[in-house]
């Protein structure tokens, strides 16, 4: 991304990656309270829009947070200046999935 903003609104509309090895799920920012997540978990497949947070920590560094309809909660650092994604989820049977990977601009689904 270019002209990197602390605003939140500046994601809304963009879609991007994030990559963590095999797991690549894909976030389409609908708006500042609303995220459309898409993954494929082995056999299960996730596209729900859900509720969130973005938070706007300084030009191109945005916290985001949501809970999934399965009950799990994730939080993200996206750091898009550096295409970095630290990824802090408390999934749905009480187990932690924590993990740095890349974030990159992807096409809208």
């Amino acid at each position: 991304m270019t002209g990197f903003s602390v605003d939140p609104t500046s994601l809304v509309g963009k879609t991007f990656d994030c990559s963590f090895g095999a797991f690549v799920p894909r976030l389409t920012v609908l708006s500042p309270n609303e995220l459309r997540v898409q993954a494929t978990i082995g056999s299960t497949e996730i596209d729900e829009v859900v509720s969130s947070t973005l938070t706007g920590v300084r030009p191109g560094l945005f916290v985001m947070s949501w809970t999934e309809q399965s009950g799990t909660f994730v939080v993200q650092i996206q750091d898009h200046e550096n295409d970095i994604v630290h990824n802090y989820a408390r999934l749905a049977d009480g187990g932690l999935f924590c993990a740095q990977g890349a974030i990159q601009p992807a096409a809208a689904a």
